[in-house]
């Protein structure tokens, strides 16, 4: 009882049906191995239980990465706000090392570490090292001898002993959905001396990991290196937002919406950033948006500004401290406020450095804001874990087959039986969420032809490719992939995308006649064409034999990023003419008063 009780208290009810399951498990083996005559049935029955309890054991992870535990680490645990230097030293010691990488949690991130130690810009004195860039979709080879590497967390090589590595947003460890590749690495990169960077709201888990690894821990701690302050709010009133404002809401629609009427009600120009955009697009829009000879003063963005871009805000204002999970509005996380309000007055991006300001559109959010900043940070107590590959192929190989006793079970079947057979330590670890693989396994199963069934690697390689389940385009594009990938076929972007209509409206964008340019509806295709063309990237890299395209689909790409760039141009250029008709009906005295603007 005291075995369902602590993990009943660590993770509630999901639990019941794991501990339940496990405790008639060791019920069975007690009694078959009490019996007065062990047969060669029974004997057979014993071994068989005996070996799913050992597969399905997870209680001590950090035992499964033989090249990290063959080697005495040395954790240096930097923890900070937004904008307290955490990680700065750690690159500083990245680049000093003769071997070494950096896993960051986007790819826009790496990318910019990589581009930072390759210029020698990381920090003054520091000399130009050659890197590496290693993300899902991309591999970019300075130097096949390169020293350096800067890739994606999912990406860090487990295997490869390096001097020093550097994980950034640890914080991320406690993530449902992805703090399992934190996990892996914090446990499992075999690195001389390893530089974790986040919030100190990890401090405590990441003793207990390090004791569970015979590693020494030494925590670094910082300070905020400009102050963050409370603001007025804006009084509903869109008129107040000023240069160098970044207003942040959390849906596509009310970001266009917002990004219009400041436009109108302002005559400031806005540049624009959200999760759905492509890496470099954002990238594009924060360095139009720094630029101060540009012409845009506003960025008007998505909860996708608290993570990976460097933007010259002297101000945060929310629009919502709501937002929409899928069913219902929740408010933001106290983490989440304090991450994308942090993001004013970054250190460096002015001459004064004088701070910032964090405030929201309506009075009755400002409270919500004031009790985040002054909140302390929730502790993150356990870990995200998740069976590896190896492991699925293991439950695939003890437990039965289906009915006929001829098919494997699906991988469908497999996650759902991980979730009740996984042994985890409940005080440190918690099982991950496996949504989006049993939303893209039943997808995969049906799109593979009766005749030429994927083995159970090849079914979970497809599961967690970087697919976004709720885009339906995507979802049937990925269907194609993988019947024209069952079927044995070389497989072209344009083949599977045949149908779906979305390299069409890319060639009608393209067109600079064309009034698709200025159509939302049309930069939401692209974007899901984009995301198309990053999975047949990423997928070019786990089936090289089949999806072997990828310069073209490379090149296809980077005119995708062109089209987007270009609507988001005629996007803004629409509402500079609109402002202009305006103005032109004032002068004549043929619009009406100046409001407050619903949002």
């Amino acid at each position: 009882m005291e075995q369902i009780s602590n993990a009943f208290d660590a993770e509630g009810e999901s639990s019941f049906r794991r501990e339940h399951t496990h405790l008639f498990l060791q019920w069975l083996i007690s009694r078959v191995q009490g019996g007065a005559l062990l047969t060669d049935g029974s004997r057979a029955l014993l071994a068989h239980l005996e070996l799913l309890l050992s597969t399905s054991d997870m209680r001590k992870p950090a035992m499964a990465y033989s090249a990290a535990r063959s080697i005495k680490r040395s954790i240096h645990l930097h923890v900070g706000p937004t904008n307290s230097g955490k990680t700065h030293g750690a690159l500083v010691a990245l680049c000093k090392a003769r071997t070494g990488m950096y896993a960051g949690p986007l790819r826009l991130l790496a990318h910019e570490v990589w581009d930072r130690i390759n210029a020698g810009t990381v920090s003054p004195g520091v000399k130009p090292r050659t890197c590496n860039l290693v993300t899902g979709e991309e591999v970019r080879m300075t130097d096949d001898f390169a020293g350096l590497v800067a890739c994606t967390v999912e990406m860090a090589n487990l295997e490869k002993p390096c001097d020093v590595a550097v994980i950034d947003e640890i914080q991320m460890i406690g993530d449902a959905q992805r703090g399992s590749a934190w996990t892996a690495a914090v446990l499992g990169i075999p690195a001389r001396e390893l530089h974790l960077c986040g919030e100190s709201s990890v401090v405590p888990l990441l003793r207990n990991m390090a004791d569970a690894c015979g590693d020494e821990l030494e925590v670094h701690e910082y300070e905020r290196l400009t102050p963050l302050n409370l603001g007025e709010d804006l009084d509903g009133k869109l008129e107040n937002v000023r240069r160098g404002d970044c207003v942040v809401a959390f849906s596509r629609s009310l970001l266009f919406s917002l990004k219009r009427d400041i436009e109108l009600r302002t005559g400031l120009r806005c540049a624009i950033a959200y999760g759905a955009l492509p890496p470099e697009t954002k990238s594009e829009q924060a360095k139009i948006f720094n630029d101060p000879n540009s012409g845009v003063d506003v960025m008007v963005a998505s909860d996708a500004v608290g993570m990976g871009l460097n933007l010259k805000i002297k101000r945060v204002v929310f629009s919502s401290v709501t937002k929409w999970n899928g069913n219902e509005m929740v408010p933001i996380s106290t983490s989440q406020l304090k991450q994308i309000a942090g993001r004013a007055g970054r250190y460096g991006t002015s001459s004064e450095d004088t701070g910032g300001l964090a405030t929201t559109l309506w009075p009755r959010d400002l409270d919500v804001v004031r009790k985040a900043l002054e909140a302390p940070l929730v502790p993150i107590t356990r870990a995200a874990i998740q069976p590896s590959s190896d492991a699925l192929a293991s439950f695939s190989t003890v437990l039965p087959r289906l009915a006929d006793g001829h098919r494997p079970r699906p991988l469908s079947m497999l996650l759902d039986d991980v979730s009740t057979l996984s042994r985890i330590d409940s005080r440190s670890y918690f099982l991950a969420s496996l949504e989006q693989q049993l939303v893209i396994a039943p997808i995969v199963e049906r799109a593979s032809p009766a005749s030429a069934k994927l083995s159970i690697s090849e079914h979970e390689r497809f599961s967690v490719a970087p697919a976004n389940i709720r885009d339906e385009r995507l979802m049937i594009l990925l269907s194609h992939m993988v019947t024209a990938y069952a079927s044995g076929n070389l497989i072209k972007f344009q083949d599977v995308e045949r149908g779906l209509g979305m390299l069409d409206v890319l060639r009608e964008v393209q067109d600079p006649s064309s009034r698709q340019r200025g159509d939302v509806n049309s930069l939401m295709i692209l974007e899901s064409l984009h995301r198309g063309m990053t999975l047949y990237l990423w997928l070019s890299f786990r089936f090289p034999l089949s999806f072997c395209a990828r310069p073209e689909v490379e090149a296809l790409k980077v005119e995708a990023e062109k089209a987007i760039d270009d609507c988001l141009d005629a996007i803004r250029a629409g509402r500079k003419t609109r402002l202009a008709k305006r103005a032109a009906q004032e002068e004549r005295g043929e619009s009406g008063q100046k409001g407050a603007v619903d949002v």
